[in-house]
């Protein structure tokens, strides 16, 4: 009974991990998966000027990060703490001051952005 209990627990996780995917899943408020190309010009851009710019960017960049042109973007997401920041309910970006977490939808379009290669121009 213990081996046949135990071949059916690894079974079941084998299969469980099996259908994960490393694939970050964009998903909005409603759970849709996002389709669209997302580019910094007109969306990425636009979460970044409403959420991030006013504490990231000019002489006094909180935390030493600079957001203030596509390239400096796309080397905190790629190489950054952007991403990560902008996901954690822990230590959020933008802070609680300002609201907290994004949006799962903004959160997604970033996720999405990163998926897609940093489209910059549409």
């Amino acid at each position: 009974m213990n081996i046949t209990h135990s071949i059916f627990v690894l079974l079941f996780i084998t299969i469980s991990f099996s259908n994960c995917s490393k694939e970050t899943i964009d998903e909005n408020s409603l759970g849709d998966v996002i389709t669209d190309s997302v580019f910094y010009d007109t969306d990425i851009k636009l979460l970044i000027d409403a959420n991030c710019i006013s504490c990231h960017s000019g002489s006094n960049q909180s935390g030493d990060i600079n957001l203030s042109t596509y390239k400096l973007v796309k080397f905190e997401a790629e190489f950054g703490r952007l991403i990560k920041r902008i996901n954690d309910p822990l230590d959020p970006m933008p802070t609680f001051s300002k609201g907290g977490l994004m949006s799962a939808e903004n959160r997604g379009k970033f996720d999405k952005w990163v998926a897609d290669g940093f489209l910059e121009k549409e």
